[in-house]
């Protein structure tokens, strides 16, 4: 892979942003702008290279504070490039962008950058509340000090970066493994995605983690951290059930006509309680193909219940159960398995063409939405459960994903759900 090469020069304190950073040679942009010589991550200095080992990806992290940052990328240079662009945990920020050599093109989108700590107020002890990460959480690039932009392709091209802080409306996400952001393997979830479909202005804060039901995010104060990132005008999208259904983990169990819509319930009116908006998501379906090759509904009463309390406290939703399988069955019991992680073993979990494609369903819903006012990306793409991208000609090459972890870790879901 082609590397980033950056020059030597900087400062020998903390960044402070914004600040424009120059890559490969070339020649500074604007006064300060800061040239970078490719060592590894100095918290003294304030940024620096964070690539994993053996990886195939160029990750450059900047330290910053939880908030949300502008973030405008220059790509190109003197030979043919292949970049696509990638933030924290593996947010597809910026399809590839394939450019002829001596082209350049200018993109900008917002990051969203949190870290576990919450307010503490009168209710709290001594110690300072915080979200219960848990598995390899800790160690990724989701609930650091720093904001991390990753770059990967065939021949990665990148002149400048320049990061500036933003006040801007976030989209929210709380959920379980199928929206969560995927940084292991081949797996990829929707939420992960989503900012490529969406208005870049916009901020998307996946708050999402495998393993989770709306109990566990409860009590491990995912749901105050969202909570607490949550304004007046933002959109709040809920998507569980995946965990929830299950009866073999007895301390979250919710049953479809009893706790599962009083969770539901709830969680709406805190939403609206900080005045922003809820959009409520059926649990995707599984790959469940029945002999006469129809999928089959593994989510019964779940999806019922979620449609139930939409229409009750006039919510709007996003029936990914029924657009999941739509898309399954076009794609068919052979070809179905290349949406999904584990070289198409699992059933539940899904690669980065099916999240790609799940992710493109959920915006343009969004989109169709007037009251939320959320805008698609500029060159959102048609998408339709019956009419799929064919996944052998997906506009993701394997170059372009890029390995951010050791392995992959589903938490609690690891096993595929039958």
């Amino acid at each position: 892979m082609t590397s980033l090469a950056l020059l030597a020069t900087g400062n020998a304190s903390a960044t402070t942003l914004p600040a424009t950073f120059t890559f490969g040679g070339v020649k500074s942009v604007s006064a300060g702008a800061i040239a970078v010589d490719g060592s590894a991550y100095d918290a003294a200095r304030g940024y620096g290279d964070t690539s994993l080992a053996g990886g195939n990806e160029q990750a450059f992290s900047i330290q910053a504070l939880p908030g949300d940052y502008d973030v405008t990328v220059t790509l190109g240079g003197p030979q043919a490039s292949r970049t696509a662009i990638w933030a924290e945990d593996r947010r597809l920020m910026a399809a590839p962008i394939v450019l002829k050599a001596g082209q350049t093109r200018t993109v900008t989108f917002t990051v969203n950058v949190r870290d576990a700590t919450l307010l503490t107020s009168e209710q709290d002890s001594a110690t300072a509340p915080h979200v219960g990460l848990r598995g390899d959480e800790a160690g990724g690039r989701t609930w650091d000090d720093k904001l991390t932009l990753s770059f990967s392709g065939s021949a990665p091209a990148v002149q400048t970066v320049t990061v500036k802080p933003a006040t801007t409306r976030r989209i929210l996400i709380a959920g379980d493994s199928t929206v969560t952001d995927q940084a292991g393997g081949d797996y990829a979830s929707w939420g992960q995605m989503l900012p490529r479909f969406v208005d870049p202005a916009l901020s998307v804060a996946n708050h999402a983690r495998s393993g989770e039901t709306m109990k566990s995010f409860l009590t491990s104060l995912r749901w105050d951290k969202l909570m607490s990132e949550t304004r007046p005008g933002d959109v709040v999208i809920i998507q569980f059930g995946h965990n929830d259904e299950k009866k073999q983990w007895p301390r979250t169990y919710a049953a479809a006509d009893g706790a599962y819509p009083a969770y539901l319930s709830a969680l709406v009116a805190d939403v609206r309680q900080h005045g922003a908006s809820p959009v409520l998501v059926t649990p995707v379906a599984r790959r469940s193909f029945n002999k006469d090759g129809h999928i089959e509904n593994t989510h019964a009463g779940y999806d019922a219940a979620v449609r139930d309390v939409a229409a009750k406290l006039n919510v709007p939703v996003i029936d990914l159960t029924t657009k999941a399988a739509t898309f399954y069955e076009a794609l068919g019991p052979e070809v179905s398995p290349l949406a999904f992680g584990n070289d198409g073993k699992d059933k539940t979990h899904h690669n980065a063409y099916g999240a790609y494609m799940i992710a493109c369903f959920v915006a343009r819903d969004l989109s169709a939405l007037p009251d939320l006012n959320i805008k698609p990306a500029a060159d959102m793409p048609a998408c339709t459960p019956d009419h799929p991208d064919d996944p052998r000609h997906f506009a993701l090459e394997p170059g372009d994903w890029p390995i951010m972890r050791a392995k992959a870790v589903q938490g609690a879901e690891v096993k595929p759900a039958k």
